[in-house]
């Protein structure tokens, strides 16, 4: 029995496990007691890890489409192919543009980024769960300048007061949830804020319940609750904060509950405080002023910069960091440095020897629907964006895809060719955890047929597109990337070849801290008085790792199979008051439009909020349309 430790490729907790093989084939996993994160424990998706690359469908040869059809070719004629129609595109004015993912490992996003910006001198490069997190990441940055966390998931456990803004932290994020749950049972007081009593909401000492997209609201009346009884922590607020003025004046007028004042008089007295935000059902601006507002009351309470206190950005895939690091952004460079930043301009083109476009390019969204060719890697947008359906509709419009996957997805049957790569199980690499944890990615076996390793082949793209593209091992690619980026200078080489990884530094003591209260609109009227939202922000159930893993996908399957049309979620009052029954037919009217989809009774939600799962959110789609939630009419149909 061969054992290989390697970091597990779904959320972004990055815990670590044992990869097992007997013979050459994958037969299971087994955790790990030293790992730092993990220490000896697994969700279910750890324990099902080895299963999607031993039994899912596998690409493994290159296929190239004629008469509307994948065939097999050899690899230097599929290369051939790509490189002679995405030159012919480029020479003919039109677009061309790069999808990396999360999914993915450091070196190969970082690669994915080069050949963008240095091969087809665009900066049309992002990933689908960018949209998601990105207003995250901004509303971090719009206070504190930053773009990391402050704070680790050991840290939770010692806390004194949490503050979480829930997302069904124990099913999106087990381990975050487990040291959630340790520093609660040593006498942590959880503040939870959202529209549904989960597990977390449960197990909370204070249970401040809103509506989707109202958490906004909750974070100004805590910030209220600070301020208001003068909680704040004055030096950092007035030597550290710029806006504190600002500030008060926009929340004078803004009155907190009982509980608000009750959980603000906890995040202020304590001595160790963490804040806990993931991507909400707020859409659009809304969504980075929460982020921002929630930022600023751990910085006007003074743990920002404080030992142990802090916040962190619950991001949902296994290298969302990562790929954000790697300058898989379209108006971001490797460092996450500013595409338009003079010094990072200076260091990429005397490393690439290439110059870099001016441009800012298109994010993903806006990617699909311009561009005439696209390079995916490891990226299905289908099945992650909200725009499900015409995300695919604009794929098949496309002249000419590329994609790079170990697996078949709806992007790859889409493709003009389809490149197989190794999965996580076959490869060598790094990925970044959301508390920027850098672990290294370590093969087990070999990639299944003519598959090769994701780096090679980028590498290989790269150089045929007069890109220098040297490089003899994933390892090579990261001391490139610790050039692109300096913060990775920092991980020693020691420790990723014989530990588990090494850590980000992440630094929020300098600069001044750009203070933000969040901003509040009207959801509902009197003639759309329900609030219909999706519920969660990711779809694992068509997510490869979980759609082909026999174990993982029962219950994702199960669900699709019971209810073919969808159904939304409503509480048992909104249900008695439309005189229905959970299998019965509603008919929801918004602005946008009407569907009629079957009801399942929740006797956790609020009155007035329905949900919707984000995978049956196509069964809404006329009447959300890309949005999060919108103000509905609901009657019976």
């Amino acid at each position: 029995m061969l054992t290989v430790p390697t970091t597990c490729p779904f959320c972004a907790c990055g815990c670590g496990f044992y990869l097992l093989a007997n013979k050459g084939e994958l037969v299971g996993v087994a955790p790990s007691e030293t790992h730092p994160v993990s220490r000896g424990r697994l969700c279910a998706r750890g324990w099902g890890a080895h299963e999607a690359p031993l039994w899912g469908t596998r690409l493994r040869e290159p296929l190239v489409k004629r008469n509307g059809r994948l065939e097999p070719v050899s690899w230097a004629e599929a290369l051939d192919h790509v490189t002679g129609r995405i030159k012919g595109l480029i020479e003919a004015g039109k677009s061309v543009g790069v999808l990396g993912s999360p999914r993915a490992t450091n070196e190969e996003n970082y690669l994915a980024g080069k050949l963008a910006r240095a091969g087809l001198e665009t900066n049309d490069v992002d990933f689908s769960y960018h949209s998601i997190c990105r207003p995250l990441l901004a509303g971090l940055e719009e206070v504190t300048g930053e773009y990391g966390c402050s704070i680790s998931l050991d840290d939770i456990e010692l806390s004194e007061t949490i503050v979480l803004i829930e997302g069904d932290l124990a099913k999106t994020h087990p381990r975050a949830a487990f040291s959630v749950m340790k520093a609660v049972e040593k006498g942590a007081r959880l503040a939870a804020i959202g529209y549904a009593r989960t597990q977390m909401a449960r197990l909370s000492s204070l249970y401040l319940q809103t509506v989707p997209g109202g958490e906004g609201e909750v974070i100004n009346g805590l910030l209220a609750g600070v301020l208001h009884a003068s909680l704040e922590d004055r030096t950092s607020a007035t030597a550290h904060c710029e806006g504190y003025e600002a500030l008060r004046r926009d929340l004078t007028a803004v009155k907190a509950t009982k509980e608000m004042h009750r959980a603000a008089e906890w995040i202020a007295r304590a001595e160790r405080a963490t804040f806990l935000i993931p991507p909400t059902s707020a859409q659009g601006d809304q969504l980075r002023k929460d982020a921002a507002a929630f930022v600023t009351l751990a910085a006007i309470t003074g743990h920002l910069g404080r030992p142990g206190s802090g916040l962190l950005m619950l991001l949902g895939r296994s290298n969302v960091r990562g790929a954000c690091d790697m300058g898989v952004a379209p108006d971001r460079l490797p460092g996450y440095q500013p595409f338009y930043d003079g010094r990072a301009q200076q260091r990429l083109q005397g490393l690439w020897g290439k110059k870099l476009p001016s441009a800012q390019g298109l994010d993903a969204e806006s990617l699909l629907q311009s561009v005439s060719g696209l390079i995916v890697l490891a990226d299905d947008p289908p099945s992650v964006l909200p725009m499900r359906q015409q995300a695919l509709a604009a794929m098949e419009r496309m002249e000419y895809i590329v994609v790079l996957d170990a697996f078949v997805t709806p992007t790859v049957r889409a493709a003009h060719v389809a490149l197989p790569i190794a999965s996580f199980a076959e490869t060598e690499g790094t990925l970044t955890s959301m508390e920027g944890r850098v672990q290294r990615v370590r093969a087990i076996t070999d990639p299944p047929g003519e598959a090769r390793t994701g780096w090679q082949v980028l590498a290989e793209l790269c150089a045929r597109f007069e890109v220098s593209a040297s490089y003899s091992s994933a390892t090579d690619v990261l001391r490139e990337i610790a050039q692109a980026a300096p913060r990775y200078a920092g991980i020693g080489q020691q420790m990723l070849e014989e530990g588990w990884g090494g850590t980000l530094d992440e630094d929020f003591d300098t600069g001044k801290r750009v203070l933000h209260a969040a901003g509040v609109t009207a959801q509902t009227s009197p003639e759309r008085p329900h609030l219909l939202a999706w519920d969660g922000v990711f779809d694992w159930g068509r997510d490869p790792l979980i759609s082909f893993s026999p174990t993982l996908s029962r219950d994702y399957q199960s669900q699709r199979k019971l209810f073919p049309h969808g159904f939304v979620e409503m509480c048992p009052q909104d249900a008695d008051e439309l005189g229905m029954r959970p299998g019965w037919q509603v008919k929801l009217t918004s602005l946008r439009g009407a569907a009629v989809v079957p009801i399942q009774v929740r006797t956790d939600l609020t009155p007035g909020v329905l949900l919707v799962p984000y995978a049956f959110r196509e069964h809404v789609a006329k009447v959300l349309g890309v949005e999060r939630l919108t103000a509905v009419k609901a009657e019976r149909a």
